[in-house]
């Protein structure tokens, strides 16, 4: 690089990938020379392609100090993964080639550190003079405190490997230092070499790894041939085995979804239908004493008996009054319940075809086409977002669950609107529950019932056979500072007894 660079211009300093800096010279034949500098926390390297199309987005100009500016010399110091670029104005490019701490450090004559990862405050201290790191190594020195590392600090991973499956170790120190001098002698003259250590590519001077591959005595060339090797190849078939995977789950997740719903389906329509619950009370009054939780009647429908649930605190009018109502929101569940398998049919669909698009893909290009119009995050990024709450739906309303009391507070603070209805087993620890509030509609009672089951269910007074539940628009739900993760203040509030109702409960 010293002598390729010496009296060239730089015309471009921008970077368009995050971790990847682009330089752009003018040499003195005037021919174009890129440098690409990556310095992604499992890939720093350097590489040099022939021409780059600078992107028109998401594109930024860096070092605006060096643009324009000749190269005096390139230094690379001794013993140590660093080097710079020296410019005739006497700034200073450094380049601190330390895998995961890996930056580029401007330096200008005077000035204040520029830093291309400013994350790495550190690096505004650094002592150039601290870089290099001479050496004097004999035989002597050696057996006096034999320690390779100390002797050879630049030693990578591929180098150690190589040693250990040598039984370096085993060698009496003067085998030791014949040994190393022999494998300095091959490091200075070997070609390079692209080998694979654990499954990734790595670059070495020595033949040894898995599968490798000879390269030439260009120090550019193989740096650009490792470059599509672990950047094209390696990415490419690591993100493709990751996005099989998420692509994959999200089949099995779909699937499970329609077979569970279907089960609820056919659940809720083969059971005794509401209305008819509702007639055989009516038919009955007379046999049902007030109070009561159960009542064993005969069912004229089916000529058999039927045990049914009754609420003790309502008369059995009102308690046929209930299901009546229940009969009209049953039907509305069902049409809602097969709606979303069709819906979610058809999202299938969309999956398995994204699925076989990621299957044939070749390229990284490809598969970053069927990442941008998928919505699924990439290997880089790849975290699960987290919800604080279980969603469920009644009646085309959704019905938020905190999981826990952290959790809660999560739901009750940053995912509440004023006007969905808050709702929480009264003083007794357990879930807040939201009902989400639509535009122009009233929550209707069927729905604040069922969600009051939930936060009944939810709640350390689950085997209750009532529960009183309390109810409140969230506007009206406070948190005092110092108080512990889940408590809140109600300053109004209504209260509802209901039965503890899970997810699998009957609606």
């Amino acid at each position: 690089m010293d002598s390729i660079l010496q009296g060239a211009q730089l015309v471009e300093s921008f970077s368009q990938e995050k971790n990847e800096l682009i330089l752009g010279f003018i040499l003195n034949n005037k021919e174009s020379f890129y440098i690409r500098a990556t310095l992604q926390s499992d890939f720093t390297a350097l590489s040099f392609p022939e021409s780059f199309a600078r992107s028109k987005r998401n594109s930024a100009d860096l070092f605006p100090f060096l643009i324009n500016c000749k190269v005096q010399s390139v230094h690379q110091y001794e013993n140590e993964r660093a080097f710079h670029i020296k410019f005739k104005n006497s700034a200073i490019l450094l380049f601190k080639m330390h895998g995961n701490r890996s930056n580029i450090i401007l330096i200008p004559k005077g000035q204040n550190f520029q830093l291309f990862k400013k994350k790495l405050v550190i690096d505004n201290n650094i002592d150039l003079l601290s870089l290099e790191r001479p050496i004097e190594r004999s035989e002597a020195l050696y057996t006096a405190a034999p320690d390779y590392l100390k002797f050879y600090p630049t030693f990578g991973k591929l180098i150690k490997a190589y040693l250990l499956s040598t039984n370096f170790g085993s060698l009496s120190t003067s085998e030791q230092w014949i040994a190393l001098e022999k494998l300095v002698d091959d490091l200075e003259h070997n070609p390079l070499f692209i080998s694979h250590l654990s499954g990734v590519p790595v670059l070495s001077l020595i033949d040894y790894g898995d599968n490798t591959q000879a390269l030439s005595n260009d120090p550019i060339h193989a740096l650009n041939r490792f470059y599509r090797a672990f950047h094209t190849e390696y990415f490419f078939e690591k993100e493709k085995k990751n996005l099989q995977q998420q692509f994959s789950k999200r089949i099995n997740q779909a699937k499970g979804y329609i077979a569970k719903t279907e089960a609820q389906l056919v659940k809720l329509e083969t059971s005794t239908a509401p209305n008819q619950i509702a007639d055989i009370i009516m038919a009955n009054l007379h046999a049902i004493p007030s109070g009561t939780t159960t009542a064993n009647l005969f069912n004229f429908y089916t000529e058999q008996n039927i045990e049914i649930k009754l609420n003790k605190s309502l008369s059995p009018q009102k308690n046929a009054e209930n299901y009546y109502r229940k009969s009209k929101n049953r039907r509305i569940e069902i049409e809602k319940l097969t709606e979303n398998i069709l819906n979610k049919e058809e999202q299938l669909i969309i999956l398995q075809a994204q699925k076989d698009s990621i299957d044939q893909a070749n390229t990284l290009k490809e598969l970053r086409s069927i990442i941008k119009t998928s919505g699924i995050e990439t290997s880089h990024s790849n975290q699960e977002i987290h919800l604080p709450y279980k969603v469920f739906t009644v009646q085309s309303y959704q019905v938020w669950v905190g999981k826990n009391a952290k959790s809660n507070d999560e739901l009750t603070l940053k995912h509440s609107y004023k006007e969905d209805l808050w709702l929480h087993a009264k003083d007794v620890p357990g879930s807040h529950v939201l009902i989400k509030h639509q535009a122009g509609k009233t929550i209707p009672i069927s729905v604040i019932e069922r969600a009051a089951g939930f936060a009944a269910y939810y709640s350390k007074r689950k085997t209750d056979t009532l529960v009183p539940v309390i109810y409140t628009p969230a506007k009206y739900v406070r948190k005092k500072k110092g108080t512990a993760p889940g408590q809140v203040f109600v300053a109004q509030e209504k209260v509802m007894m209901v039965p503890s109702q899970g997810p699998q409960s009957d609606t």
